[in-house]
């Protein structure tokens, strides 16, 4: 058996659906690993490709599009769609791009500026449902139907109503990933009718939650594996605490439930090579290199020029799941109590926007602040700053804080979700330390862990050592691949045993 499953892992087919992979279009973390995941299971031998709505952002790509056309019905409405097709970068990882102007020719992926598209659902559901049509308009047929988040979650559904019974024909199986958990679509049951889905999919163990449509909590019930982007991550989704309300069914299903926690893509992300930086960083000599890029963040942000005192980064979306409004709340003890300064760069919330404006004005000389977003200078954040905050009260994977230590800056975190499990917190007996963790997500906790790392800071040896585990370690997507061609081969393992089972029934 274990030839049979090396031999289906080297001819594997596996196909992503999302609503957003970068570089071609992304609004966060979702992108981020949609475009990077691939690359690595393309090395393990495993034919990857991705679909992809194509939203107004990817209308100045290079598409070409395959002759044969389809049409999505749902319950009682046609939408007709075209597939074009592009590649990742310079990877050759085709990327299939679905066409319905009515329904992605817009603004944002999710909302605009009046908030969130009406019929989310019904884009979500011709997604889903488009994803089951890749093999008649481009003759490509996916083994494994890899699923992100809500608005494919749907996928796993249609693809269990789309299985014919008692038919011995090979059938696709299905993955959910969970990114985020609180974000799970809810939507009504006059959705669910219109979503062409049996009837009998409207239960307790399908789409309804309290009354409502779930796309997310139906992706969980149909899915054949699911998976979430850290193992804490995992655990902590199956209790109230976490769960969003959830908690019950993925309980349920924890059996399919694995943690794999995300990796970064190396190579975009390369102190040494990154062209946003006014000087390269060695891992293995970084004083240099992060001197100079310290001493060019504090001139870019308009603070003295003096790099004595430690300098701390915060690169977030604002709003009450990272926590910054912790650190809203000490910042103005910290000016009495430190000589430390402090670097923001964020959007969001209004009142933690105009929170941190003020700070910035009453301490000119120490605090300085960025409302809204700006690739090159996050990267040179992580490259100038000794420090980065991370207070999020919960946090499913994270991947600031792997870009802030390969880039020397060392995290300050709460020990939630994937920060618990990519960061080594401090300690005179641990060789390995490459960050701080702090358990309360209250603000005297946080002032608290703050106050350790500027005495960190004040011992150059120490701090030099502990600087250098976090720019060696670990980030790459290898070992993720690795597991998610597992997850792969167990879903195949299902298909062996409900064949293996028909033939003795035979």
């Amino acid at each position: 058996m274990t030839n049979f499953f090396a031999l289906i892992t080297s001819t594997m087919k596996v196909l992503f659906v999302s609503p957003e992979v970068s570089p071609l279009v992304r609004t966060g973390g979702l992108g981020d690993v949609v475009g990077s995941l691939p690359l690595a299971i393309k090395e393990l031998g495993i034919d990857v490709r991705i679909l992809c709505p194509l939203h107004r952002a990817c209308k100045n790509l290079k598409t070409t599009f395959f002759a044969q056309k389809g049409t999505v019905q749902l319950r009682d409405l046609e939408f007709p769609i075209r597939i074009g097709e592009t590649k990742l970068g310079s990877s050759g990882i085709p990327v299939y791009l679905v066409e319905n102007d009515s329904l992605f020719d817009r603004p944002g992926i999710y909302s605009d500026s009046n908030g969130d598209y009406h019929d989310n659902p019904t884009r979500a559901f011709v997604l889903s449902k488009a994803a089951l049509l890749i093999d008649q308009i481009t003759g490509w047929s996916p083994d494994v139907y890899h699923a992100h988040d809500w608005m494919a979650a749907s996928l796993p559904a249609y693809l269990n109503a789309n299985r014919p019974k008692g038919k011995r024909s090979k059938q696709a199986k299905s993955v959910l990933t969970i990114h985020n958990l609180e974000h799970q679509g809810n939507c009504s049951y006059q959705d669910f009718l219109r979503s062409g889905l049996p009837e009998s999919y409207w239960a307790i163990d399908g789409f309804e939650n309290n009354g409502s449509m779930n796309l997310l909590k139906g992706g969980i019930q149909h899915a054949d594996k699911i998976t979430t982007v850290s193992p804490t991550y995992s655990n902590e989704i199956r209790t109230p605490l976490f769960g969003h309300g959830l908690e019950a069914s993925l309980t349920y299903r924890g059996a399919d439930l694995l943690g794999i926690l995300n990796g970064i893509d190396e190579t975009s992300w390369n102190p040494q090579k990154d062209p946003s930086l006014p000087c390269p960083i060695d891992p293995d000599s970084p004083q240099s290199g992060k001197k100079a890029c310290k001493e060019s963040l504090l001139s870019e942000m308009s603070l003295p020029a003096n790099q004595s005192p430690p300098l701390f980064g915060v690169v977030s979306r604002l709003y009450r799941q990272k926590g910054l409004d912790l650190l809203i709340e000490c910042l103005p003890n910290l000016m009495s109590e430190s000589d430390a300064k402090f670097v923001i760069l964020g959007s969001g919330s209004e009142e933690e926007e105009n929170a941190f404006r003020e700070l910035a004005k009453r301490f000119p000389e120490r605090i300085a602040v960025f409302i809204g977003f700006d690739d090159g200078l996050a990267r040179r954040i992580f490259a100038g700053s000794d420090f980065f905050l991370m207070p999020s009260r919960f946090e499913p994977c994270g991947l600031a804080q792997l870009y802030a230590m390969r880039y020397g800056s060392l995290p300050i975190a709460r020990k939630t979700g994937g920060l618990a499990d990519t960061i080594d917190h401090f300690s005179r007996s641990t060789s390995s330390s490459n960050g701080f963790l702090f358990d309360h997500a209250n603000a005297k906790s946080l002032r608290t862990v703050i106050h350790r790392a500027i005495k960190l800071f004040g011992n150059p040896t120490q701090f030099l050592k502990i600087r250098k585990n976090a720019l060696h370690s670990p980030c790459s997507w290898d070992d993720a691949a690795n597991c998610y061609a597992e997850v792969y081969k167990w879903t195949m393992e299902i298909q062996v045993e409900e064949k293996l089972s028909f033939t003795k029934r035979a």
